[in-house]
């Protein structure tokens, strides 16, 4: 049974056009501006530096982890791809051959159950297969039951800016708004968090987690004129306790739980006037490690999530 219908060349995901390099499964263009190069540079050297890790591992004793994705294997550009490798995994396409099957698609929600073609002699582990649903106002609802305080507001009725965005995931094209306002169909509306410091640049924090554990954090900076823009000026490397509280991390613990989230990245911000934890998007496909990072932390921070993955699958 093969569960990935996709070709195993990650270049036949790409195709070069006149305004740029398009991404054939989502539709999204890259332009071929100076700092897009710069970041394709970057995801090269990354590449590299993980094709490296990947042949040494080679060379190591032990059976390796084999994970069978579907619909969709990963691509380089995604996390779990240079976690994989770097834990010495391999990618295999017969279920009846792998450790786990992992649902992989860049998708809001599933209608229906990932593995209903996969026999059921053949699935010993699944991840993210109960994660089928990652919209929005899902992950609002689950984090007000989590922490006891709302993200969601109700724009007909709320007083003051709020924040409008797509209900789909991966859009990015959340704006400021005034409110009350007339909801809009395929908008969800949430609290505006003062996520900066200095009136300048805000910050969010991109937490990586591994079977519902954050192994660290990604803070990314970026200007407030392009506040919800997927691009960064800057990205620095922490730890979880260098961010978040025990009590925090539980919570966010919790809230991997309630999505079924085995592994992802969540979009966190902390409002500055508060001091309260906002949990405002979940990625069970997601890219990285961040290009704007420096090279010697993309590294450091695969080989952590590595390690914390290879623990995952050996529980």
């Amino acid at each position: 049974m093969d569960p990935v219908r996709n070709p195993t060349s990650w270049w036949h995901d790409l195709a070069l056009e006149r305004g740029g390099l398009r991404a054939l499964r989502t539709g999204a263009l890259i332009p071929l501006s100076p700092g897009n190069l710069i970041a394709m540079g970057r995801g090269f050297a990354n590449y590299s530096a993980t094709q490296g890790l990947r042949l040494g591992n080679s060379l190591m004793r032990g059976k390796p982890l084999s994970i069978a994705f579907t619909p969709h294997r990963p691509q380089p550009w995604h996390l779990i791809w240079s976690v994989l490798h770097t834990a010495g995994g391999r990618i295999v396409g017969d279920t009846a051959k792998a450790d786990a099957v992992f649902y992989f698609e860049d998708t809001t929600t599933c209608e229906e159950h990932p593995l209903n073609a996969v026999p059921d002699e053949h699935i010993l582990r699944q991840i993210n297969c109960a994660c089928l649903d990652v919209s929005k106002s899902r992950v609002a609802r689950v984090f007000e039951e989590v922490f006891g305080y709302p993200l969601a507001i109700d724009p007909t009725k709320w007083q003051g800016l709020a924040v409008e965005k797509s209900e789909i995931n991966g859009a990015h094209d959340g704006q400021v708004v005034t409110c009350p306002a007339e909801r809009k169909d395929g908008k969800v509306y949430e609290h505006l968090i003062n996520n900066s410091d200095n009136g300048r640049f805000v910050e969010d924090f991109r937490a990586p987690t591994v079977g519902g554990e954050i192994t660290l954090v990604y803070i990314k900076q970026r200007s407030l004129d392009y506040r919800f823009a997927n691009t960064n000026d800057r990205v620095l490397l922490r730890w979880p306790e260098q961010v978040f509280s025990l009590e925090e991390r539980e919570k966010l613990k919790q809230f991997c739980q309630a999505m079924n989230l085995d592994w992802g990245g969540l979009d966190v911000l902390r409002d500055r006037q508060s001091g309260r934890l906002y949990v405002v998007d979940v990625n069970k496909t997601d890219m990285g490690p961040p290009t704007a990072l420096a090279i010697v932390d993309q590294v450091r921070s695969v080989r952590a999530l590595a390690k914390a993955f290879r623990a995952y699958m050996n529980r």
